[in-house]
């Protein structure tokens, strides 16, 4: 089943953007690669959206910095690349090349591109 994602750009900072999406049939709420929280939170709270997942691209900080206080904030997963599990705070599930999961109603599709990073992945 494919839907229309909701997606918010934030500029996160001096050259960083952050991407809020929500998958609207089920509510789920994701986040990826949250720099910062601060901008994050007011973006979610303005929008009265409560974020369900984050979804870190590589272990970067100005990609995770924010991952730690978005857990504390509301509970949610922490969705990343296996192969750099001990750099990416909070990770609770573990992808590589090939994996899927659900976000909401959608199936999102994991592809490994390690280049930039060792354990880079990207969503489709």
């Amino acid at each position: 089943m494919s839907t229309t994602l909701e997606i918010v750009r934030i500029p996160v900072l001096s050259d960083n953007y952050v991407w809020l999406m929500r998958e609207p049939q089920s509510g789920a709420v994701g986040v990826v690669d949250p720099a910062v929280a601060a901008p994050v939170l007011a973006e979610a709270e303005k929008r009265r959206w409560r974020i369900t997942h984050i979804l870190n691209t590589h272990h970067h900080g100005d990609h995770v910095g924010g991952n730690l206080e978005l857990i504390e904030r509301y509970g949610c997963k922490v969705y990343g690349a296996a192969k750099d599990e001990a750099r990416i705070p909070g990770i609770s599930v573990r992808l590589k090349d090939g994996d899927e999961f659900h976000f909401g109603k959608e199936r999102v599709k994991v592809i490994g591109c390690d280049g930039h990073t060792i354990g880079h992945i990207a969503y489709w």
